[in-house]
């Protein structure tokens, strides 16, 4: 398994959507990618990070990250 297909399933997997490739395969690439590993760590990270950070909305409140309107 290439990286950026393991990180791809990762990112799918944490998203709550469905991996491009088996759980087995792509824990079988953890186990020898360490780069894979940190960036799973990020992700996961960033990942509750977004999901709990708020944005001042001005006058009346937050927002939550994921539901500003850009524009």
């Amino acid at each position: 398994m290439r990286c950026i297909d393991c990180r791809t399933a990762l990112s799918a997997e944490i998203d709550g959507e469905t991996p491009s490739h088996s759980p087995e395969e792509v824990r079988a690439h953890l186990r020898e990618c360490a780069e894979c590993g940190v960036w799973l760590s990020a992700a996961r990270g960033l990942h509750r990070l977004v999901g709990v950070t708020t944005l001042a909305a001005g006058p009346g409140g937050d927002e939550r990250v994921g539901e500003r309107s850009c524009g």
